[in-house]
């Protein structure tokens, strides 16, 4: 019986570890489109006067 609560345990723990890097990605994705809007612009200004 014990054996089925820790392995219970087990999943419940791994669920939410993958929950949390699922997490992280789309927030450094959301990041990085932020990033290349905000700098975008100005590179492609820079580009079109050379």
């Amino acid at each position: 019986m014990g054996m089925w609560i820790e392995l219970g345990i087990f999943i419940v723990v791994i669920l939410f570890a993958l929950h949390q890097i699922r997490d992280v990605r789309r927030e450094q994705r959301k990041r990085e489109a932020s990033r290349s809007e905000a700098v975008g612009p100005k590179n492609r200004a820079d580009e079109e006067k050379n």
